[in-house]
């Protein structure tokens, strides 16, 4: 991430609930995914709605002038969900401690990361990168639209690089996932190249396309309209069968678009329909519901949808020591402060947070959304929308908009490594040495299941 780069800022949001102690918690069964932001929303419900400061001045993150349609939320169907997952299962969650992959068990400063030696980089800074499915290729997305691809097994070496050679405007990519075996589709910024706008202080804003490219041809194959301004998050997937992309964007909108066979040609496209939401950053969907169910994060807020039938679904934020755990998956979020400092700084450190979505078990009952701990450090600094975490179910790895990624462990809540050797426009690839007793660990069990 650049330093220059305007980051979000949010209304700083305080809970009423007490972090409870998880060493109960067995964190090999946690399952995670990114979502960026976080909020308690019974406080929320008692402050004065106030406008929130944003990176850029155009957006005003203000909520919406439309009167919600009054709608019974969607009934819990328990029988139906567990078709789904058992005919359609998801592919999101199949990385991780229980599924036989091997996991970092430790990192610290006896157990560092080592980095590999290789040449990612690019002319401005890499915006986000994804893998594909079989873990073969890299795409690194930066701000100038370029997309490089580097082939893993050859040494992280450069094979293609995408650009939209027929965009007479300027491309800015900030995410895409592979598609298929052949393509990839991007999104992020388009702005008119003769056009300055001087309340942004930047080119101004044009409605924002996703792109997909064929990566064996290196052009662009086609072109989905839809989003006002910057997209944010694109994720794949399939729906009973069929084929869809789902985009998040600053504009607020949610779009899923169902697509043919071949991933290029669009049937139809639906906007998430909840009234309320002002800018929307990422999505992960919901384990062992066939995709039916995700979670965005949208302005201060975790909100939860029905992929289906394209709606808001309300669920219920409670204590943990009140609930009686069922059914449940793990998710993570990272929130960001009130910039009071200057542009993009806080005098608070940001927040990431482990929740806990216990699934209805009767029809007449709702999710439920616990939050568990929360992750913080001192100099933990994250105000970008653009910044990302991940984990592996024990860590959770977090960058920061100075070019550092803090390691909490999620056990016991610590940062236990901070990597600092990041600068704009390069990736750094770290690998992990399992110790001579994990070894020996693995050789013994291996020997009592023979």
């Amino acid at each position: 991430m650049s330093r220059n780069k305007k980051p979000v800022s949010y209304q700083d949001i305080e809970s009423d609930i007490e972090i409870e102690d998880i060493d109960d918690i067995n964190v090999d069964e946690i399952l995670t995914d990114d979502l960026l932001e976080t909020s308690d929303e019974e406080y929320a419900a008692k402050v004065e709605p106030i406008k929130k400061k944003v990176a850029t001045k155009k957006k005003m993150a203000t909520k919406k002038e439309i009167v919600p349609t009054k709608k019974k939320s969607p009934t819990w169907n328990s029988k139906y969900v567990t078709e789904l997952a058992k005919k359609y299962p998801d592919s999101y969650w199949k990385f991780h401690a229980d599924s036989g992959h091997n996991m970092i068990n430790l990192i610290n400063e006896v157990h560092a990361l080592d980095i590999t030696p290789c040449y990612i980089n690019d002319q401005a800074p890499i915006t986000s990168m994804s893998l594909s499915e079989d873990g073969a290729l890299l795409a690194t997305f930066s701000n100038i639209g370029a997309v490089k691809i580097w082939d893993i097994g050859k040494g992280f070496t450069m094979i293609q690089k995408l650009r939209d050679h027929g965009e007479f405007n300027i491309d800015e990519f900030y995410c895409g996932q592979f598609v298929a075996s052949h393509l990839l589709i991007v999104g992020g910024k388009l702005k008119d190249r003769h056009r300055w706008s001087t309340e942004d202080e930047d080119n101004h804003i044009l409605p924002c396309p996703l792109k997909i490219f064929d990566v064996v041809e290196s052009k662009v194959v086609a072109t989905l309209e839809g989003h006002a301004e910057e997209i944010l998050d694109i994720k794949t997937l399939q729906f009973k069968g069929e084929n869809y992309y789902i985009s998040t964007s600053q504009d607020g909108h949610i779009i899923k678009w169902h697509m043919e066979d071949d991933w290029i040609t669009l049937k139809s496209k639906t906007k998430m329909v909840d009234n309320i939401t002002c800018m929307a950053f990422t999505v992960s969907f919901v384990p062992d519901t066939g995709n039916k169910y995700f979670i965005a994060a949208t302005d201060e807020h975790l909100r939860l949808y029905d992929f289906e039938n394209a709606e808001f679904v309300k669920w219920l934020d409670e204590p943990l020591e009140e609930l009686n755990t069922g059914k449940h998956a793990w998710f993570i979020s990272r929130g960001a402060e009130m910039c009071d400092v200057s542009e993009g700084v806080s005098s608070k450190p940001s927040t990431c947070t482990l929740h806990k979505l216990i699934y209805p078990s009767k029809p007449t009952e709702q999710f439920k959304l616990v939050e568990v701990k929360r992750f913080q450090h001192p100099d933990y600094h994250s105000n970008s929308w653009l910044v990302k975490i991940t984990s592996n179910g024990r860590y959770i790895l977090a960058p920061t908009i100075y070019g550092q990624v803090f390691v909490f462990n999620m056990l016991t809540g610590q940062v236990t490594a901070i990597l600092k050797e990041h600068q704009d426009g390069c990736v750094k690839v770290y690998t992990y040495k399992r110790t001579q007793d994990e070894e020996e660990e693995d050789n013994i069990t291996e020997i009592e299941i023979e």
